[in-house]
């Protein structure tokens, strides 16, 4: 993946292009939007990330895929889009630097654990992506591929979060409701306290004094 910096600055333009129709059709429901300076920009600033690697790298770059891992992101926003996206390309080149002096990690599986430790570690904060250390980089790719780790995005954690308050609310309310509604059913005390006056009276005159009960003889 990459491009070879010889090609021309008109083909580099083109492959910008073609990459800026892709991104902003999958980005359009989400808010996100490039414009084709823009574009160029990301495209000048791979550049620089490449020459400050020391990489020489032949096709059309990671741009697209950066963008179609990072878009549902929940700390995306239209203000803070293209900066992103060029911060964390910026990070994707040092790592994929690095990860070469061991066993190389797979572009798929490096945007896929940066993405995640954007969101989770880094709160959405490319400076402090910036200094996750490879290994844990790593981690998450290991983790992705065998499953370990709930691949939702945040935002749909966020949503399942609320909907589960949500849920857990409406219970709560039930409950109240039936409560209050038995409440009302059951007998007052004032009713109680009458009942026991009437019993009381009832035992008190059924004895006369040769101990008959309703007026029936015992003997």
């Amino acid at each position: 993946m990459g491009f070879d910096l010889s090609i021309p600055p008109q083909l580099q333009g083109a492959a910008a292009r073609e990459d800026l129709a892709v991104c902003n059709k999958a980005t359009a429901k989400y808010g996100l939007r490039l414009t084709e300076q823009q574009a160029l920009g990301l495209v000048q600033r791979r550049g620089e990330a490449l020459r400050a690697t020391g990489r020489v790298e032949f096709g059309r770059g990671v741009i697209r895929e950066l963008v179609l891992g990072f878009c549902d992101s929940p700390y995306l926003s239209q203000e803070n889009y293209e900066e992103t996206i060029a911060d964390v390309q910026d990070v994707f080149y040092r790592r994929k630097e690095d990860s070469e002096v061991e066993e190389a990690m797979s572009d798929d599986d490096l945007v896929a654990a940066l993405r995640y430790a954007f969101d989770h570690e880094a709160g959405g904060s490319t400076d402090v992506l910036a200094d996750m250390p490879l290994a844990a980089l790593r981690a998450h790719a290991e983790r992705g591929r065998a499953g370990d780790y709930d691949e939702k995005t945040q935002n749909e954690e966020f949503e399942e979060e609320a909907a589960r308050d949500g849920a857990e609310e409406r219970v709560r309310d039930e409950l109240s409701r039936a409560y209050d509604d038995e409440r009302w059913e059951r007998l007052g005390n004032d009713y109680a306290a009458g009942f026991y006056d009437g019993y009381n009276e009832l035992y008190r005159i059924g004895f006369d004094s040769n101990s008959r009960i309703g007026g029936s003889s015992l003997g």
